[in-house]
C-alpha cells in the first residue's frame, strides 16, 4: 500500500470517527439539549408567571388588610355571649344620693334569635334618676362600646323639686339591644 492510499484511509478513518461520534454522542446530546432548552423556557415562563401570581397575592393582601382596618373601624363586633356583667360594669356610674340617686339594671326575658337569624338579642333596660348629664353620659358610653348594642329606647321624666335648693334629677329608662352571635350547642 503506498503512502497515499494509506493517508486517504486514515483520513476516512477520521471522518467515519467524527461521523459516529456526532451520530451517537453528538446529536443525541444536542437533541437533547433543545428539549431542555424548550422545558427552561416553558419553566422560565412559568416562574415569570409565579412572580406574578405572587406579587398579585401580595397586593392583594395589603387590600384586605386595609379592608380589614377599616371594618373594624366601620363595625362593632358581636361577642359569642351576651356577657351583661361586663356591659353593666361599663355603663354603671357610682351612686351618691345627689347627683346619681338611683341605678337600676334588668335584662328582660331571655335572649331571643329568629328563625333564620345568626345573632340573640338579649333585652336590657337600665333605669335611673340622675341628672341629664349622667344619662346622656350613659348614651355616650353605649356608643363608645367597641361590641354592638343598640340603644332601642328613652323614656325621661322629671321629679316634682324645688330647683332652687337642689340639682334637678330625672327619672329615665333606657332600653338596649345586647347583640351576641350565640354559638350552636347542638351537632350538625
Amino acid at each position: 500500500m503506498s503512502r497515499r492510499k494509506m493517508e486517504t484511509w486514515m483520513l476516512v478513518a477520521v471522518f467515519a470517527v467524527v461521523a459516529g461520534v456526532s451520530g451517537f454522542f453528538t446529536w443525541p446530546n444536542y437533541a437533547e439539549a433543545s428539549k431542555l432548552t424548550v422545558a427552561s423556557g416553558t419553566l422560565d415562563m412559568k416562574i415569570g408567571h409565579l412572580e406574578d401570581v405572587e406579587a398579585d397575592l401580595e397586593r392583594r393582601t395589603r387590600a384586605l388588610m386595609e379592608l380589614q382596618k377599616g371594618q373594624e373601624m366601620a363595625c362593632r363586633q358581636v361577642p359569642d355571649r351576651p356577657d351583661v356583667a361586663n356591659l353593666m360594669q361599663h355603663l354603671s356610674m357610682g351612686v351618691d344620693g345627689h347627683t346619681v340617686v338611683d341605678q337600676t339594671f334588668t335584662v328582660r326575658g331571655r335572649g331571643v334569635r329568629a328563625e333564620d337569624a345568626r345573632f340573640e338579642i338579649l333585652p336590657l333596660v337600665v333605669e335611673l334618676e340622675t341628672t341629664f348629664d349622667n344619662i346622656f353620659d350613659v348614651i355616650r358610653r353605649v356608643e363608645q362600646l367597641k361590641r354592638l348594642v343598640r340603644v332601642t329606647s328613652i323614656s325621661m321624666n322629671c321629679r316634682d323639686v324645688d330647683f332652687k335648693q337642689s340639682k334637678p334629677t330625672l327619672r329615665a329608662s333606657i332600653g338596649m339591644d345586647v347583640v351576641y352571635e350565640q354559638s350552636d350547642t347542638g351537632g350538625e
